[in-house]
């Protein structure tokens, strides 16, 4: 195991707990001050007009505003003024107390301000990973493919949706197209990048965001629009995936014949399909139709044995991998047997 896979699977986990605290600290920093600020404002009241010292002007107010009434001053010795003053001045306070506090508490008490916080210290601190970008459910797929593959990632979304049904400390909430938040993902130390927004021009402009910071960082973006796939790679994404068209390529090639397995990029491509057939009788691989050409065996085992040669025989049991116009797939079934 790699130092690189070390730092993101082992130790980054265990200091994330202790720098988390500090990352939330800082979060609500300008509420505590605010709220400080508020407090001085009206100790400053009864330091002026009671000529009380400062801790006792600030245990006056802050009684006073939560109307705890351990402190009340001789109203019939308070000028004129001073009672307009004050009177204002718990107006504002009791309302600015009571929100800042709620806001504070709101904030320290919700898990995502601590999975966010640990997710943002993780991201900028991972090696090789990988940045998932964006919304949808696509970001949840990719995810999941991801945990299975082994390979470390964080997620920036704006979604909450998003966030909540991924529920794991490798999260980011924020606006994607800020670059604070991309650098806390970890874009400058990252492996590549996948960015699939609901929006294709947002996500044009996420990738556009993302060459200016890493140039050579391997961009795969995925768009609703086909007819946009040349604008992204002049844009500088490395692959371009369109989705709708993709998922309707595969939908109409299903309308063709059950086998079908995947496809290649319309780039590329525009009538491939990878399909997959069940071996119910044997042959041998010259066999096959013109047109058709095998990828892989898949043997009883489950093995992969993308070595093979004309001649050799395909066994019952085993399945075959191939590409090809979809048409030709159920003549493929018929010399297989299925």
């Amino acid at each position: 195991m790699g130092r690189t896979r070390i730092w993101n699977r082992y130790l980054i986990p265990l200091v994330e707990n202790f720098v988390a605290p500090y990352s939330v600290l800082r979060k609500i920093l300008p509420q505590i001050l605010l709220l400080g600020l508020a407090v001085y404002i009206n100790a400053w009241v009864f330091m002026v007009y009671q000529h009380l010292d400062f801790i006792s002007a600030i245990y006056a107010g802050v009684n006073v505003v939560t109307t705890v009434g351990l402190y009340a001053p001789n109203i019939s010795q308070m000028t004129d003024t001073e009672k307009i003053v004050l009177i204002i001045t718990i107006i504002f306070a009791v309302g600015l107390y009571t929100s800042i506090i709620q806001s504070i508490v709101s904030t320290v008490i919700n898990r995502s301000t601590w999975q966010d916080a640990k997710a943002r210290w993780r991201g900028s601190h991972m090696k090789g990973h990988t940045v998932i970008v964006g919304e949808g459910e696509i970001i949840t797929s990719a995810v999941r493919r991801l945990e299975r593959l082994g390979v470390d990632y964080i997620v920036l979304t704006p979604s909450k949706d998003i966030a909540n049904k991924i529920r794991n400390d490798r999260v980011i909430i924020g606006d994607p197209k800020d670059d604070k938040n991309l650098l806390s993902a970890g874009i400058l130390e990252a492996k590549n990048a996948i960015v699939s927004m609901q929006n294709d021009m947002d996500t044009l402009l996420i990738t556009l965001k993302i060459q200016k910071i890493n140039p050579p960082l391997q961009v795969i973006s995925v768009v609703k629009d086909s007819n946009m796939v040349d604008v992204f790679k002049t844009a500088g994404a490395d692959l371009v995936i369109p989705n709708d068209d993709i998922v309707g390529r595969i939908t109409a090639a299903a309308a063709i014949s059950n086998n079908v397995a995947g496809v290649i990029f319309h780039d590329r491509s525009e009538n491939l399909i990878i399909g997959s057939f069940e071996i119910k009788k044997e042959i041998k691989i010259k066999d096959l139709p013109p047109g058709i050409l095998p990828l892989a065996i898949i043997e009883e085992d489950g093995k992969l044995n993308p070595y093979f040669e004309k001649d050799t025989l395909l066994k019952k049991g085993e399945k075959l991998v191939v590409l090809g116009d979809p048409n030709l797939f159920k003549k493929v079934k018929e010399v297989l047997g299925e």
